[in-house]
């Protein structure tokens, strides 16, 4: 939650069949939503902003509208309907393999996202190669039946190093075992990734 980027978004049903709707009107309606989204992103961030539109569209006998984004709308324009209705068709194809161009198309709803991009956090170095560690002990553990495993001191396993299981991992915070035919590979930052048996 800390490195998620601050975000804004707003929305005004709009909803009108787009051979009837005034084009300057929705551009300008798109203007004020993102002036408003900037002026409360600008109370508590003054860094880099991104914005973004998209608007909720059906063909008039459906009863449930697609999203579909508007990055490629040429805001120039003086109308940009066109432009949406041709984005709204070519959307509905991808999701549902076919379009309705002779249909009417309603516009139901103009959205604008405002998001301000937080600096990334510092990442954390990664370990120092170094030779996989041997285990420190072995130890019997019952598995369906009485096994010997090996033990692994967590702290001391070098990046890239594999374990198969039977094994056990452990650490100040946390012990890891490890059934047969389960593995753990340690990541550069020193993490496990887990590979859990199918069976």
């Amino acid at each position: 939650m800390l490195a998620t980027d601050l975000r804004f978004e707003i929305a005004r049903s709009h909803i009108g069949d787009t051979r009837t709707l005034d084009g300057g009107a929705l551009k300008r309606l798109f203007e004020e939503m993102e002036a408003e989204g900037l002026a409360r992103l600008r109370t508590s961030f003054d860094g880099p902003a991104r914005t973004t539109r998209s608007v909720d569209m059906r063909y008039g006998e459906q009863v449930f509208e697609i999203t579909v984004g508007l990055d490629r709308v040429d805001w120039t324009r003086a109308d940009p309907l066109p432009q949406i209705v041709e984005l709204f068709h070519r959307r509905h194809e991808e999701l549902y393999t076919y379009s309705l161009p002779d249909q009417e198309t309603v516009l139901v709803n103009a959205r604008v996202a405002v998001t301000g991009i937080l600096a990334a956090l510092p990442q954390e170095p990664a370990l120092p190669a170094a030779p996989p560690s041997a285990p420190r002990s072995e130890r019997r553990i019952y598995l369906d039946d009485w096994v010997s495993a090996p033990v692994y001191d967590f702290d001391a396993l070098a990046p890239g190093q594999q374990i198969a299981g039977p094994a056990i991992v452990e650490g100040a915070m946390t012990t890891v075992l490890l059934r047969p035919g389960e593995g753990a590979a340690v990541t550069p930052l020193g993490w496990l990734d887990i590979a859990l048996s199918q069976g």
